[in-house]
């Protein structure tokens, strides 16, 4: 049944406006990385490092590297001034060959960040590297986006008792979005604002991976823990392994990776904190 938003009570209309998160909104496109100038933002190809940064490593095997975004490019986008207004993010994952696919565990991913971008230089792959995890290149530009709390996030509990078919005037809502900031339905890239769970809000994952959640019975005895933790992580981006102008997909599917962190620990650039979930379908 079509339900929509305009039809909400004008004050549920107005909490849900007020809820709206400026977001960095993120459009790619296929390319080579002999087109795009160093310290590009970009998914795929090669990483451009600064000197003094080791290629990460996981087991001693080197972690593959997915994306990097430079925050000059993207600062004008971000409202908050949640991130560097300057230097350079870069996303590496390892992919485990016996499945073969991303691994997400303790040290089989990294956030990197350096502001010192003008002494970067295109970095070869170590002579190990995994090559079928050499994805292709894809352009990155940046667009002015804003996101609602998914529909089974915490922060909207009370309209989602409210209304019977609540998820009915979300979808109206987040397709007003879309269509006004020309953001595609299918891209789940972004950087900052509020999770696009392609499941159900993944802030909960973040809080049970930091509370090493692994059984239902831990869930159990924890789950008062989660409800209060979730609400401690942000989204810091997401990587979307399903779009078609990237090769993420070979080890990724169609699941976006989610990453989150603490407002504090991004306040401070501790990038090490920052938890990695996966959704798909």
């Amino acid at each position: 049944m079509f339900k929509a938003f305009s039809e909400m009570d004008i004050g549920d209309r107005e909490f849900m406006l007020n809820s709206l998160s400026p977001t960095v909104g993120i459009k790619t496109a296929r390319t080579k990385d002999e087109k795009l100038p160093v310290g590009s933002s970009k998914i795929g190809g090669q990483p451009d490092l600064p000197p003094n940064i080791d290629w990460p490593r996981f087991n001693n095997e080197p972690l593959s590297f997915c994306a990097q975004y430079n925050c000059l490019e993207f600062n004008r986008y971000d409202k908050n001034y949640l991130l560097p207004s300057e230097g350079m993010l870069y996303v590496f994952v390892y992919v485990d060959k016996s499945w073969p696919g991303f691994l997400n565990t303790d040290g089989s991913y990294k956030i990197i960040y350096t502001g010192n971008h003008n002494e970067i230089f295109r970095r070869p792959f170590p002579q190990s590297y995994f090559k079928e995890s050499i994805f292709e290149t894809a352009k990155i530009d940046y667009f002015q986006f804003y996101t609602l709390p998914d529909d089974e996030n915490y922060k909207l509990i009370e309209l989602r008792k409210k209304y019977l078919h609540f998820s009915n005037y979300y979808d109206n809502a987040t397709d007003i979005i879309y269509n006004v900031t020309g953001q595609a339905a299918d891209n789940y890239h972004q950087l900052l604002g509020e999770d696009r769970s392609v499941q159900s809000s993944v802030v909960w994952e973040f809080a049970a991976k930091a509370l090493n959640i692994r059984t239902s019975e831990d869930y159990e005895t924890k789950k008062h823990l989660i409800d209060e933790l979730k609400k401690d992580y942000i989204m810091l981006l997401q990587l979307d392994s399903g779009d078609k102008n990237t090769s993420l997909a070979k080890f990724g599917g169609s699941s976006v990776m989610y990453f989150g962190i603490k407002p504090e620990d991004l306040k401070q650039k501790r990038f090490d904190q920052t938890i990695l979930a996966f959704q798909g379908t």
